[in-house]
């Protein structure tokens, strides 16, 4: 066995112990693992691909099964529907019983389209007709019969369902409506899947960073784009919602919210803080909210960096999201295919990023709990009116507390938030601690005076939308998406 793979088993082998640990506490605790990923549609045809998702530590995936790929052609009798992605889904978790599925359903074709969208250009976005049928599963509900249909066939393969990807995204590409339009495909999506497992979980649609900065245009805050959406989706969702008298007993049609980011590492704080916001303003409650896609891309470019600025990625991202309360975070995903990849091609040679995410991330903060944020901000702070791209809201550096859920192990992250280095005291629990740096290096250090001396680079990565053209500087100063190299301590306080 090479050096490399003998690495890689041992990592394997650490968190296998680490996730055994979770499994035993998880259901006293209620706190779902935390640890998820995006697949592309090799997870179906290439064996190699579950076992490796499996060896980096995810335990959910999310995957495609659109009413495109299910009902190609018209036709109302579901046994002469294409039902071979599930079906293969299903050979897998009896070969991988620990890998669960999250199924994307959504999007149309042209067969099927709403006539009141037909002058809208595009294909994958075509709204289904007969949305106002009811029952919600009748053949002429062609949207709630597929969801009904496919839900109550292969209940036992995932109770984990997504109504739709990215619908808010410029240019009608995913769904060729707003988000007051989308109402009722969420609504019938939720009435068909728990009509047929009402034990099911239904997730919101997926939004995208259209559905955030529209939500700051509409209400006067600094977007991050030179161009951002005058319009929030969620937001004309929940004012349809909160028309519908049946809504509040449906549980709003939804039971998890869902929300992507990339690139902007702060953006899984500041993102959710929105959400959130827009739920308790139009519910007067949270749901849980999981991220169904996120990542980085180490090809650099203008929302992009190095592979090192993807191993701090990783890192860093999962404290902002754990701040946000975020319950799953699926990383945008294994192989390379869309240029995020933990492995080079399609499952190719390892990249840095995927030790850090192995043997840093999953190894270390399985178990954890986040205790709370020592220094920093709060994210950039978009509710509050800040910028990326304007420092003021930069603290220095950031510091996050997690410990285990046994309570025998104390986790800290830190990580500078402008380019200027930083010399961080942090007090001490232990006679020592291990310190991990962000490519899995680990040395033995011991505080002094009662706590450990961190000297933190500053970041390095320097890009964003200022650096695009001439008109967008106006936005303010490049900025970190990242930032510098994160170091993480680990002390045993038993």
């Amino acid at each position: 066995m090479a050096g490399t793979d003998k690495k890689r088993h041992f990592g394997a082998l650490c968190i296998a112990v680490v996730l055994g640990m979770v499994g035993l506490k998880a259901s006293a605790a209620e706190r779902p693992y935390p640890f998820a990923m995006c697949s592309n549609p090799n997870i179906l045809s290439n064996p190699a691909y579950p076992v490796k998702m499996l060896d980096a530590g995810a335990r959910l995936c999310r995957a495609d099964v659109t009413f495109p790929s299910v009902r190609p052609k018209e036709g109302a009798d579901p046994g002469a529907w294409n039902f071979s992605k599930l079906d293969r889904m299903r050979e897998l978790r009896k070969q991988h019983p620990q890998l669960e599925f999250l199924v994307l359903l959504g999007y149309g074709v042209p067969w099927a389209q709403d006539e009141r969208y037909a002058s809208v250009p595009g294909r994958i976005g075509s709204p289904q007709r007969g949305i106002d049928v009811r029952p919600v599963n009748a053949p002429g509900n062609l949207y709630g019969h597929y969801v009904y249909e496919t839900v109550r066939r292969y209940k036992d393969v995932t109770k984990y369902w997504e109504s739709w990807n990215e619908p808010d995204l410029a240019g009608h590409h995913y769904f060729k409506g707003n988000g007051a339009d989308f109402f009722a495909y969420q609504k019938v999506c939720y009435l068909a899947a728990k009509e047929a497992d009402p034990s099911c979980t239904v997730l919101f649609a997926g939004l995208c960073y259209r559905n955030v900065e529209g939500y700051l245009a509409s209400h006067k805050l600094p977007a991050p784009s030179p161009s951002p959406a005058q319009t929030c989706f969620f937001e004309e969702y929940l004012q349809a919602c909160a028309k519908d008298p049946d809504a509040k007993r449906h549980n709003y049609y939804f039971d998890v919210m869902n929300q992507h980011t990339y690139s902007r590492a702060t953006d899984a704080y500041d993102y959710v803080a929105i959400v959130r916001k827009l739920m308790r303003d139009y519910l007067g409650t949270e749901k849980p909210v999981w991220i169904t896609e996120m990542g980085f891309t180490d090809k650099g470019g203008v929302f992009g960096g190095t592979p090192d600025d993807y191993c701090d990625y990783v890192l860093q991202s999962y404290a902002w999201g754990s701040l946000a309360g975020v319950e799953r975070l699926f990383h945008f995903q294994l192989d390379n295919s869309n240029g995020h990849g933990l492995y080079k091609g399609m499952l190719g040679d390892p990249k840095p990023v995927l030790t850090t995410y192995c043997d840093v991330l999953v190894r270390e903060f399985a178990d954890a709990r986040l205790v709370g944020q020592l220094h920093g901000t709060k994210g950039v702070g978009f509710l509050e009116g800040h910028s990326p791209y304007k420092p003021d809201w930069k603290a220095g550096y950031n510091l996050f507390e997690f410990r285990s859920a046994d309570g025998t192990r104390r986790i800290l992250m830190a990580f500078t938030d402008t380019a200027k280095p930083a010399t961080v005291k942090v007090p001490a629990k232990a006679a020592q601690a291990t310190l991990i740096d962000r490519h899995n290096v680990r040395t033995v250090v011991r505080p002094k005076n009662g706590a450990y001396t961190l000297e933190l680079p500053g970041a390095t990565n320097c890009t964003g939308w200022p650096t695009a053209n001439e008109k967008t500087k106006a936005l303010g100063e490049p900025e970190h998406l990242v930032g510098g190299a994160t170091c993480v301590i680990v002390e045993e306080l038993r």
